[in-house]
């Protein structure tokens, strides 16, 4: 009863700010009919689907929180619902809408068996219209659905200071929350290899093996970050060939001065 409660309280605090911010926003958008950018969902235990996405008027199913039956809903805007539901299509994963009559406000309940406690970001800023109401626009680069159990949720953020070292050469990460802030004593993930964020937010090491590491950080209480590739090369090995090669034909070339 209590979780109903907040999430009617939720809906209409989003309902009365959506009225004046679909107001503006209708003023200076040019109405595009497509949006194209990157949506990344992550999930309670791992990363649902992350890729580039194309997205327009959509019809979504969704079910009546009022009749418990589902239904057909045209949103005639690109939105980060309507990129949710596509991802949902093409890559086959779960995804249930529940739509709110009294609100006209549509939250996401379930992805993959993770329910109720789904957030979103439109380039690491929370939006406060919906998800089914809020119009995407060319400025939009990256949406970011994420899941944690509470209504204040904040992701994490990483960043690198090389993406292809070699051989024992050291990279220095960086993490941070959705407003830039260092955060002490997240844990970063390279490929099996774990690592701890000191009191600036960072941490440096050195890769000792060839190969491509997948770099990501998490953190108890937020949403886990983007995944970044670090490749790997080995290092420089022709100097002492270069020499037993060379060597032989300068001394034989200095033989004739």
């Amino acid at each position: 009863m209590k979780k109903i409660i907040s999430i009617t309280i939720l809906i209409i605090l989003l309902t009365a700010i959506n009225t004046t911010a679909q107001t503006c926003k209708n003023e200076t958008n040019n109405n595009e009919d497509e949006w194209m950018g990157y949506l990344r969902i992550e999930g309670k235990d791992n990363t649902v689907w992350e890729g580039t996405i194309t997205t327009g008027p959509t019809t979504v199913t969704a079910k009546n929180h009022d009749t418990g039956i589902d239904e057909e809903h045209t949103i005639d805007f690109p939105s980060p619902l309507g990129a949710l539901d596509k991802a949902s299509k093409q890559a086959g994963f779960t995804c249930i809408v529940e739509y709110w009559p009294s609100y006209s406000a549509f939250l996401i309940t379930e992805i993959n068996d993770d329910s109720d406690w789904w957030h979103y970001w439109v380039d690491y800023n929370i939006q406060m219209d919906c998800v089914g109401t809020y119009e995407l626009n060319s400025e939009d680069k990256e949406i970011l659905i994420g899941y944690y159990e509470d209504w204040y949720a904040h992701p994490l953020k990483i960043s690198v200071d090389k993406t292809e070292i070699k051989k024992d050469e050291e990279i220095t990460i960086t993490v941070t929350d959705e407003t830039d802030t260092p955060l002490e004593g997240a844990t970063v993930k390279i490929n099996s290899n774990t690592e701890t964020t000191g009191n600036d937010g960072t941490v440096t090491v050195t890769l000792s093996e060839k190969g491509t590491y997948s770099v990501y950080a998490e953190s108890d209480d937020y949403i886990r970050s983007e995944k970044i590739d670090v490749k790997v090369k080995a290092k420089n090995k022709i100097k002492t060939l270069d020499l037993l090669i060379i060597f032989p034909i300068l001394k034989t070339f200095l033989k004739y001065f």
